[in-house]
């Protein structure tokens, strides 16, 4: 299955964001492949966005997606990465990179010498299921920046509106 990962410098509603990834975005594809690692594990911000510029080429050359450029446009339909598998951004204020999923709650850090992401029933992500499906970033949700205008009513599957 697909999943989508948006990566970011900063936190919260002014994070920028310099790129994402479509595919096998998954922990230990992350982990195997050498620029996506060095993102992971670095502790400043060029290496961090050279890495990401990087990892977005070889992510298509690994055959393990597409990689998507800001100067292409925001790649999804949705109008934040609150919908997105995974989102990972260097915080330059804490010199450190974080990641949390889409809806998730909180902030995970990463640490540089023995990178992993959180295991089990997922403890980033959305206490209530049936309310992120209604609005993905509503609270508890991080905040993130809005990269299309929000719509008025959230589609459902089948063509109902919420």
């Amino acid at each position: 299955m697909s999943s989508y990962t948006d990566f970011y410098i900063g936190r919260g509603e002014h994070a920028e964001w310099i790129g994402s990834l479509h595919g096998e975005c998954y922990p230990d594809n992350f982990l195997a492949v050498p620029p996506v690692r060095l993102a992971l594990t670095t502790t400043d911000e060029n290496t961090f966005r050279a890495a990401v510029t990087d990892a977005l080429v070889v992510w298509e050359d690994e055959h393990l997606g597409q990689g998507y450029r800001p100067d292409l446009g925001w790649p999804w339909p949705w109008y934040s990465s609150h919908n997105s598998s995974w989102i990972i951004t260097f915080d330059p204020e804490a010199v450190a990179v974080f990641v949390t999923v889409g809806g998730g709650v909180r902030w995970h850090r990463i640490d540089p010498h023995g990178p992993r992401f959180p295991e089990g029933d997922d403890p980033l992500g959305p206490p209530d299921i049936s309310a992120w499906l209604r609005d993905p970033a509503a609270p508890p949700s991080v905040p993130m920046p809005l990269m299309r205008e929000k719509p008025a009513a959230m589609p459902t599957l089948g063509g109902d509106v919420r």
